[in-house]
């Protein structure tokens, strides 16, 4: 098992970034308003938390405390203002992170990918899409379905 000692810390601040950028993926595919947002914004963080104490994955352990002890708000890149560079760079950005983990903990990359898609599975669930004043709308929308299903795809791609 992996810790953070294990990593230079531009690799660390990639991998921690990870999770908070899956569900930030979800988030920017289909804007809920304000309300909405912010729920998807608590499931994220409250999914990064509770791994820290349901997981015997260190390396997942370690970067759900580093999440925490930050408020929720890892050290995360620059995003481009176009939308469609946001969903890139952010599924980029969880690619680049298990590309490090598979490379330096290859035990720990399976379960790592999975974190991440979980984590972007539960922001979509977060908050009814459409809708008015909560009467209608969808659990999950089209365009959070294909952020999930996009990034599944991506980390599950050989690089």
């Amino acid at each position: 098992m992996s810790k953070q000692t294990d990593y230079t810390p531009e690799e660390w601040k990639t991998i921690s970034a990870a999770p908070v950028m899956a569900g930030l993926l979800v988030t920017v595919s289909d804007f809920s308003g304000p309300i909405g947002t912010a729920k998807e914004a608590f499931a994220v963080v409250r999914g990064v938390i509770d791994a820290a104490a349901g997981t015997s994955n260190e390396l997942i352990k370690a970067v759900a405390e580093g999440v925490k002890a930050q408020g929720g708000r890892p050290d995360m890149p620059d995003l481009p203002n176009d939308r469609a560079a946001v969903r890139t760079t952010l599924i980029d950005g969880c690619k680049r992170a298990l590309a490090i983990v598979s490379q330096k903990s290859p035990a720990e990359a399976e379960e790592y990918k999975q974190w991440l898609t979980s984590l972007a599975q539960k922001t979509a669930e977060a908050s009814k899409e459409g809708g008015f004043l909560g009467i209608g709308g969808v659990q999950i929308s089209d365009d959070e379905k294909a952020a999930v299903s996009e990034l599944s795809s991506a980390l599950s791609a050989k690089a």
